[in-house]
């Protein structure tokens, strides 16, 4: 923690101890985790909706129109999201969730990243870069059949065996509803935490975006793991403004030493 100061270390320590001491902790995370893995995060002054607008590029309606848009998009930033590894702020969640610390990571990731770390209660509330849909007859496709379809039929976008309607990956794009289960499950989690840890999201993002309202409105506390301010930092318990890859293997450690010291 040489590098840390004074501040970020008292941070870190207490985010440690109500981590320890809660009952029914969990995890909420944005970009920001998946950023250091080399994933470019979407609104960021470099984001991927700078370069392509979400109204032609990121919208349900424009990719109705004209799904072209979208697959010429994915195309530039689908490789990256498809060879990225896990961080070790990826790693240090899939640890508190082995150690029982965490009962659930809520991600509006698409990467698969958090899975790919080792945590097994994921709830992708944006959905996942790793299946594909049919539009039409609602066929199921995953990953490696659609990269083969790209490759040999050398079409975009690429359409359905059976129906010929486009394909869609089953990530949730902008005016199209959240997955009910996921939506509904991540409601409740957060009603039911006493502690939330947010972990390299700004929270921007709705309905995302209210999740720790629900935790706060049940007494519960907040821990804020972000490189910039969000809007409910005065309402936290702990505000780390640092990168989640650096913060949260620290709290993983501060954990295992509370846990030796309670057993001793």
């Amino acid at each position: 923690m040489d590098t840390l100061g004074q501040i970020e270390r008292d941070s870190t320590s207490k985010a440690a101890e109500l981590l320890f001491n809660s009952k029914h902790a969990i995890t909420l995370t944005g970009a920001g985790i998946s950023t250091e893995s080399g994933i470019p995060d979407f609104r960021g002054d470099n984001g991927i909706w700078k370069k392509y607008p979400i109204e032609t590029f990121g919208a349900m309606e424009s990719f109705l129109k004209d799904p072209s848009k979208f697959w010429k998009m994915a195309e530039e930033i689908a490789p990256t999201l498809f060879s990225a590894e896990p961080n070790q702020g990826h790693y240090a969640l899939a640890a508190l969730e082995k150690m029982r610390i965490i009962k659930a990571i809520i991600t509006q990731n698409v990467d698969g990243l958090h899975q790919k770390a080792g945590a097994v209660i994921v709830y992708e509330i944006h959905g996942n870069i790793n299946r594909f849909t049919c539009l039409g007859c609602r066929a199921s496709y995953k990953k490696q059949q659609v990269l083969d379809k790209l490759k040999s039929e050398k079409k975009n976008p690429p359409s359905c065996d059976y129906c010929g309607a486009p394909l869609k990956p089953s990530v949730v794009l902008f005016g199209e509803n959240l997955p009910n289960f996921e939506k509904y499950m991540s409601i409740d989690l957060a009603k039911k935490s006493d502690v939330m840890l947010i972990a390299g999201s700004s929270l921007t993002v709705s309905p995302v975006c209210d999740l720790p309202l629900y935790t706060l409105n049940e007494n519960g506390k907040l821990i804020i793991v972000n490189d910039e301010p969000t809007y409910l930092d005065e309402r936290a318990e702990v505000v780390i403004n640092n990168k989640t890859g650096i913060i949260l293997p620290l709290i993983v450690e501060e954990i295992k030493k509370i846990r030796v010291e309670h057993e001793t």
